[in-house]
């Protein structure tokens, strides 16, 4: 039953889900953005970085012509070997330049004679700040630039900027290579990553295989229960299926039992009516008794394979009664069989009578259909702590060896390979016997025969309830 619902549920799904893959595309989703996330920041510190170190750059260089210039005849002076030999290249990339407050040119580095350099006018200038600036002008190389206002007290205290100037491209290029480093480290832990992720998911999700795997054993039949070792989130799962499972299969081999019950409980009903029918007008009241019989057997059957039949271990069902309706029937069945019953006239046994009735009534068919000639039935009343009342019926066909006593009391075992018979009346017996808390046992009569005790819990003779 739940293996169908299960199969039912995953034929009903035009698309199968997946657990795995619904973790790896959670979690690649996950990492792709950290990684993003992270290459961002990465690359927007090194691009600070760089551009910091530009700007570092560029102020030593404005340092060093502050401390290269001389003042001569009201001009300034610089000495021909400065401390950055590229200021003295052509068009190497960085350049310097040192001009008045009015924007006028006074001097020029070697590097910035062939190049056009836009130089930035600032005005009013505190002297100690430092203007950092980054051209993006479209037309031209984008350039760094950082000027530096001193008062130059050799020339009537007159404002001298210092300008430092740096190409764009060789910073550009080295973010860029940073860039593209990064992207390729990024872009390999994020294969490993996913490799690893795959693999761990795999090893993680190998409980759930391994439960589907055992659940398809299970419809096919090649195991009967799941294995053990599940991990603790899934213990309570592995415990419940495997009650669902052992469920179905009790239920599907109760509705099996019932069947077998219910036709071997029907044998004797139908011998007495078969026998019965050849004087009809004489046996209307046996006839009536074993058809009202046979209704709630089926009735006891239907209800005990749908567990809904509870014990009634409080009713009251008579102990002369029942047997006594059982040996009238077997007589009328089994008429050349001497049947003799010695039954007590007070008593009453604890139990629904369609029980007691098919556990009385599949030993004494079992005792008559092995006879030779003759079957006693007597009752015995023990009081202990309860009261229990034991019968005994007993035959002089050849018995049950010591050895088969156990085996018979099995469904489908029979002492006599060779008669008749589907081998479960007395294991039914045992079966209802043992509900009732009550006790079978096989042993040897007096004449070699079978003879077998059943000890069932009843009321006492002397129970005043029993008046009502």
């Amino acid at each position: 039953m739940v293996i169908s619902l299960i199969q039912e549920a995953t034929v009903t799904r035009r698309v199968p889900d997946s657990i795995q893959r619904r973790l790896l595309l959670t979690t690649s989703l996950v990492l792709l953005i950290f990684l993003g996330v992270t290459g961002w920041v990465l690359d927007q510190t090194f691009s600070r970085s760089v551009i910091k170190g530009a700007q570092e750059q560029l102020q030593l260089i404005v340092y060093s012509l502050m401390g290269s210039a001389s003042e001569k005849d009201r001009q300034l002076q610089f000495a021909d070997n400065l401390a950055e030999p590229r200021l003295a290249q052509p068009d190497s990339g960085l350049y310097a330049f040192v001009s008045n407050d009015q924007g006028e040119l006074l001097w020029r580095s070697r590097s910035a004679v062939l190049t056009d350099v836009a130089i930035d006018k600032h005005s009013s200038m505190a002297g100690s700040v430092f203007v950092f600036s980054e051209s993006q002008q479209q037309l031209h190389p984008q350039r760094f630039s950082l000027s530096h206002a001193v008062t130059w007290e050799g020339l009537d205290d007159e404002q001298v900027i210092f300008t430092a100037v740096a190409d764009q491209v060789s910073y550009r290029r080295a973010i860029q290579d940073f860039r593209q480093s990064l992207g390729v480290g990024l872009a390999s832990v994020a294969l490993v990553f996913l490799v690893v992720q795959a693999l761990a998911l795999r090893w993680g999700l190998t409980p759930l295989l391994r439960m589907h795997r055992e659940v398809g054993e299970l419809e096919k039949g090649e195991r009967e229960q799941l294995s053990e070792g599940y991990p603790i989130e899934l213990q309570d799962l592995a415990i419940n299926l495997q009650r669902f499972v052992n469920h179905e299969q009790n239920q599907r081999r109760r509705y099996s039992q019932a069947l077998d019950n219910l036709a071997h409980s029907l044998k004797t009903p139908l011998s007495v009516i078969s026998n019965a029918l050849s004087e009809p007008q004489t046996q209307v009241p046996l006839l009536r008794d074993q058809v009202q019989r046979m209704q709630d057997v089926v009735a006891n059957q239907l209800n005990r394979a749908t567990l809904a039949a509870p014990l009634a271990l409080g009713s009251r069902v008579s102990v002369e009664a029942t047997i006594g309706r059982l040996v009238a029937a077997l007589r009328t069945a089994y008429p050349h069989t001497d049947i003799t019953a010695s039954l007590p006239t007070a008593g009453y046994l604890r139990g629904d009578s369609s029980d007691l009735l098919e556990i009385f009534g599949n030993v004494l068919e079992n005792a008559c259909k092995f006879s030779c000639s003759r079957v006693a039935v007597s009752v015995e009343t023990i009081t202990l702590e309860r009261t229990m009342f034991r019968v005994i019926i007993e035959d002089d066909g050849p018995g049950i060896a010591a050895d088969k006593r156990a085996e018979v009391l099995k469904r489908g075992q029979r002492a006599d390979s060779q008669a008749p018979g589907q081998g479960i009346g007395l294991s039914v017996a045992a079966e209802l016997v043992a509900l009732y808390q009550g006790e079978l046992v096989i042993s040897e009569g007096e004449n070699g025969g079978a003879r077998i005790y059943i000890t069932l819990p009843g009321f006492p003779a002397n129970d005043n309830e029993l008046a009502g």
